[in-house]
């Protein structure tokens, strides 16, 4: 009995080192899989589009565009064919969306040369440009971006819409990743603004 007891003692002395040096490589493994978790996501910004359109005396203020979930974010949305949603693991956009795109409708007023003629939130102005986002998201089925949005324009001294229409774009995606999502995103509402714009200039003469 008394062998036993010493080998089962020698056996325990032995497994604890074992042990816990499995557990700290355990801990170890799970401190560099965290470290990677959080590790900053890749950030993307929307470009100025350039624009033209017809000079113009009436003046334009922007809107926060209305935005939806899944888009109210700063990430960037993935649809499957069957509709789930993801998103583009390891990027984001610079700024939540409608922020994003609140600057770049402003900036192509400004490259169109109606610098001028826009103003933002809370600000006088002749009309008010209200943008919705419809969609603005990576279609995986088709492999393209799509980005639609809803355009009214409304007289600012009585609220009444004068103006509306749907503007749409598609863009062709290489690859569901980081930099060929974003590309392909901005140069689809580029296609959007350099039409919205002119449109949104010429009701106001």
């Amino acid at each position: 009995m008394g062998s036993i007891g010493r080998d089962n003692a020698r056996s325990r002395a032995t497994t604890r080192p074992r042990a816990s040096a499995l557990l700290a490589a355990a801990v170890l493994t799970l401190g560099l899989a965290g470290c990677a978790e959080l590790a900053s996501p890749e950030r993307f910004s929307l470009s100025a589009t350039p624009a033209r359109a017809r000079p113009t005396k009436a003046t334009f203020m922007v809107a926060t565009p209305i935005v939806f979930d899944p888009f109210d974010s700063d990430l960037i949305v993935v649809r499957s064919a069957d509709g789930a949603l993801s998103r583009v693991g390891g990027a984001r956009w610079a700024d939540r969306l409608p922020g994003l795109l609140q600057g770049r409708i402003v900036q192509t007023f400004e490259n169109a040369g109606l610098a001028r003629q826009v103003t933002v939130n809370g600000t006088s102005a002749d009309y008010d440009l209200r943008v919705e986002v419809r969609r603005f998201e990576i279609d995986a089925a088709t492999r393209a971006a799509e980005v639609e949005l809803t355009a009214r324009l409304a007289a600012q001294s009585s609220g009444r819409i004068v103006a509306a229409k749907i503007f749409q774009a598609s863009w062709p995606v290489e690859e569901v990743t980081g930099p060929a999502t974003a590309q392909a995103l901005d140069r689809a509402l580029g296609d959007v603004l350099s039409r919205m714009i002119p449109w949104a200039a010429s009701l106001g003469h």
